[in-house]
């Protein structure tokens, strides 16, 4: 069974041969230690002053080259990945145009800071949105529904006839509806609007459901068997907002997402970061095939989970990124995959960690790997 269809199998409920492993790495610290190289002279190149002066002149034409900076991240992604020998990772199209040397801004409204990741490689951190007004939203000048959804499925093509059957590429439809909907305006500011003008909510979420809509339309007929859709719903605590109002205004979206890919025989799973316990039903109801990342400093708990939906959704995840896959020693990540193991029992599992960021550990990454091989059935 290649990767792809072991990913699928898993998200259709059955106990495969072996434990599927997917995986979120994609950061330059992470690339650079598998693949053995130094941190990127980006950085330096940005803060020095000729580089600074530059980029505050020329980068908005160097922003019409992004889809081929998207391919070699994307490239050098898949073959960290693939050496460490997971089965898929989550590849996300989007665009984004540098403002100056120190910002970017993406094609919704939001802006976001360029900083050192630790290790002498640039990130970029959402800082704030652009948009206060209804009026200013619909003044933006949002992507093209089909053109973007045809980028993204082009750059998906790519990295298939790339990777073939080595390993699975699944399409990540990133952020979404409620992301897309708050971070343009901030969240205090687009909760006062969500009270006092409903139908404009609606009508926000109506575009960001036709663009998702699109986008999985487009992977699944590039091929794609599998696709993410992140949305994060919930802080550590609980959801940021109510089951109840994530239904009234997100539900009709996400049933048309999952209905999208499922028109095409493919399967879906929702990325959801914080504490998801009181969503599990939500994501059943709204047609989800699986479900993301269940962090265990959030307070998920796998077997609850499974005693919640059963084997109606697929868990993945739930390997931990502050202690398990950075500092922690072998025995700790051996025992932490084997319980997840056990805990998901009942249903489709995929083993996973719940995210990725800088400090993770090569070495406690490749020792979760050989646990999910020896606890394989």
């Amino acid at each position: 069974m290649d990767p792809e269809e072991l990913l699928y199998s898993a998200l259709d409920g059955e106990d495969t041969d072996r434990i599927p492993t997917l995986s979120l790495l994609a950061d330059p610290n992470i690339i650079n230690q598998v693949l053995g190289l130094k941190p990127s002279p980006i950085m330096k190149f940005i803060n020095s002053d000729p580089g600074g002066r530059y980029l505050d002149r020329r980068g908005p034409a160097i922003s019409r080259l992004f889809d081929l900076g998207m391919l070699f991240l994307y490239s050098q992604v898949a073959l960290m990945n693939y050496r460490l020998g997971f089965d898929g990772i989550l590849m996300t199209y989007c665009r984004f145009t540098i403002r100056n040397h120190r910002e970017l801004e993406d094609a919704f409204g939001r802006v976001f800071d360029i900083v050192d990741d630790g290790y002498g490689n640039p990130y970029m951190m959402y800082r704030e949105g652009l948009i206060g007004t209804p009026e200013e939203w619909r003044r933006w000048p949002r992507p093209g529904i089909s053109r973007y959804a045809s980028a993204g499925a082009r750059l998906y093509r790519i990295m298939r006839l790339i990777w073939g059957r080595r390993i699975a590429i699944v399409p990540w439809v990133a952020p979404g509806l409620w992301e897309n909907s708050w971070q343009p305006m901030g969240l205090p500011r687009f909760v006062a609007v969500m009270r006092k003008d409903p139908g404009f909510v609606r009508e926000m979420v109506g575009y960001f459901t036709a663009l998702s809509v699109a986008a999985i339309d487009a992977y699944c007929r590039a091929g794609a068997r599998v696709v993410g859709f992140g949305d994060d719903l919930a802080y550590k605590a609980g959801p940021m907002l109510s089951p109840d109002k994530l239904e009234e205004f997100y539900g009709a979206g996400y049933r048309q997402i999952t209905a999208t890919a499922h028109r095409h025989g493919s399967k879906i799973f929702l990325h959801c970061c914080g504490n998801s316990n009181d969503l599990l039903e939500k994501f059943v109801e709204w047609g989800f095939d699986g479900a993301h990342a269940f962090e265990p400093t959030a307070e998920n708990d796998l077997a609850e989970a499974r005693r919640k939906v059963g084997s109606d959704l697929c868990l993945i995840g739930n390997i931990d990124v502050t202690h398990t896959l950075v500092d922690a020693t072998r025995e700790e990540v051996r025992a932490e995959v084997h319980r997840a193991v056990l805990d998901a029992a009942g249903g489709g599992f995929i083993l996973a960690p719940a995210h990725t960021h800088s400090d993770i550990n090569v070495r406690n990454v490749r020792w979760m790997l050989g646990a999910a091989r020896d606890s394989s059935r």
